[in-house]
């Protein structure tokens, strides 16, 4: 499904877990490139040490990369410059056309929210393919592909990918819809205040999953209350998770924006963000 796959690496237990996750989603004759974005103050702070230069701090990062994939072909190393990761991941995802990029974060608690709003969630927003935030540590095989469904072009375009995922994986697929009630106006229907959400919401996701072939089983899950707090509870029975990038409209669409970065905070495995720029063809993900 995935022809390249960008994974930001920097030695840490955060990234050998993203690195294990790219493993797993990329196929044998899938490229990894495994990039150590040197920032700029980063750069800067090796060359305050005596004798040192930014080019060892990049050796000595990707260094367990290179023991983890030691036996695996396809696979390249980088170690652009940037001011920011997120900055060097996109750029690097841009000029080798990959179609995805895996970054990792820690798995639960406050520090590890705060941790994620750094380079990870920076590299959630404005990246030009699908993002995957992996907890540190070993991830499970995917054998169960949960996606959250909200009836728009960007939830439908995360349903490609997550039933394109579940057929590569031989893995069941769980189409999960919220009618968000946190709203007072969420239930009053569609723009004009006029039609049942509820039905539109059931029918829409019955759509879905009748477009959905080759996956083992499928599962439709129609639920009311908090999209947060439904995805996060779904994460915890998946092995990936896959949300739409943001739209604007009805207030039961699951967007991007701060709905998607507490779901990665809090979620319990991998997650999945696809952007509108992603295009689904014949079980094949490419970005702009």
């Amino acid at each position: 499904m995935f022809t390249t796959i960008l994974v930001g690496f920097d030695g840490t237990p955060e990234a050998l877990g993203a690195l294990d996750l790219a493993r797993r989603l990329g196929a044998d004759d899938t490229t990894l490139i495994v990039a150590d974005v040197l920032t700029d103050a980063r750069a800067a702070a090796r060359a305050l040490v005596p004798g040192g230069h930014p080019d060892d701090l990049a050796a000595a990062d990707l260094a367990p990369a290179r023991e983890m994939l030691d036996d695996r072909p396809w696979v390249e190393y980088a170690a652009p410059r940037a001011r920011s990761v997120a900055e060097g991941l996109h750029r690097t995802a841009s000029e080798t056309m990959s179609d995805l990029i895996v970054v990792g974060a820690t798995r639960h608690g406050a520090a590890a929210r705060r941790v994620l709003g750094d380079d990870a969630e920076a590299t959630l927003h404005g990246a030009p393919c699908a993002v995957a935030v992996a907890p540190a540590g070993a991830t499970e095989e995917v054998r169960h592909v949960g996606v959250a469904f909200d009836g728009t072009a960007a939830g439908r375009r995360a349903v490609a990918v997550a039933a394109a995922l579940a057929a590569e994986h031989h893995a069941d697929l769980t189409l999960l819809s919220v009618v968000d009630t946190t709203r007072a106006y969420a239930t009053f229907g569609t723009a004009g205040g006029f039609g049942d959400v509820r039905r539109e919401a059931r029918e829409a996701l019955t759509d879905a999953a009748a477009g959905v072939h080759g996956v083992p089983r499928v599962r439709r899950r129609l639920l009311e209350g908090d999209p947060v707090r439904e995805a996060v509870a779904l994460s915890h029975e998946v092995d990936l998770l896959v949300l739409g990038a943001r739209a604007n409209g009805p207030a039961l669409r699951l967007l991007l924006g701060s709905v998607s970065s507490r779901v990665v905070r809090r979620a319990e495995c991998p997650v999945m963000v696809v952007p509108e720029a992603v295009r689904v063809a014949d079980g094949a993900v490419s970005g702009t």
